[in-house]
């Protein structure tokens, strides 16, 4: 699967791609005294979880994927997914990342496991 993240394509093994649609409220929710919740919707928040099959992937480019993907930065960066039958493009900040070392193959270092949490910055479905 292809996915672009600030420009870049990625041509990677996904084993794994979860989505959650979070439904943000305000801060002007609240429960009113008759019990009744009174909802002050923000909008919908798409955030993926992404699982990186790396037994494909060249050595030198994992590296390079997982150095952009744990940079720290502040701004949120600009990522293409997925979406129904086609794709999404939005900005999401990078939560965490992990991987796993559980072997060397051919004397190098072998990375399994890569694991990637995008968070969306902003909603992407606002209320009517």
């Amino acid at each position: 699967m292809k996915f672009t993240l600030d420009g870049t394509e990625y041509d990677v093994f996904v084993t794994s791609l979860k989505r959650d649609a979070d439904i943000k409220d305000g801060k002007n929710s609240s429960t009113t005294l008759s019990g009744r919740y009174r909802r002050d919707v923000v909008g919908t928040f798409y955030n993926y979880d992404m699982d990186i099959g790396t037994n494909r992937t060249d050595p030198e480019q994992y590296d390079r994927l997982y150095e952009v993907l744990t940079s720290p930065q502040n701004q949120p960066h600009t990522i293409t997914l997925p979406y129904g039958q086609s794709t999404i493009t939005f900005t999401a900040y990078i939560k965490s990342v992990s991987d796993t070392m559980p072997l060397k193959k051919d004397g190098r270092t072998a990375w399994t496991e890569l694991s990637v949490k995008f968070e969306a910055e902003k909603p992407q479905r606002r209320p009517t």
